[in-house]
């Protein structure tokens, strides 16, 4: 009884130094890829936000072209950058 007693007060012994012993080994590993998947997920999110932005801004400037391939667009364009049509005179208005 006493033999078999210290047999297995022997193999719980070094079941729970194998057990510590991973742990001990695996924890580290295990914070780092936490670590990593945290930052991986935050860079994610901040790169979908600017995909949405970028969408934005690319549907912003196709309704633009669209306008500006238009001949009334295309004029209102010129007016804005200051063109005039030969023959116009351009009016100046002083403060």
């Amino acid at each position: 009884m006493a033999r078999t007693r210290r047999f297995f007060w022997g193999w719980s012994l070094a079941l729970w130094l194998i057990a510590i012993v991973l742990t001990v080994s695996v924890t580290p590993r295990t914070v780092l890829r936490y670590t990593q998947w945290r930052e991986l997920r935050r860079e994610t999110a901040q790169l979908q936000q600017e995909l949405i932005a970028l969408q934005v801004q690319e549907r912003t400037l196709q309704e633009e072209l669209r306008r500006v391939q238009t001949d009334l667009g295309r004029e209102s364009l010129a007016r804005q950058r200051g063109w005039i049509r030969k023959g116009e005179e351009p009016l100046r208005i002083n403060p």
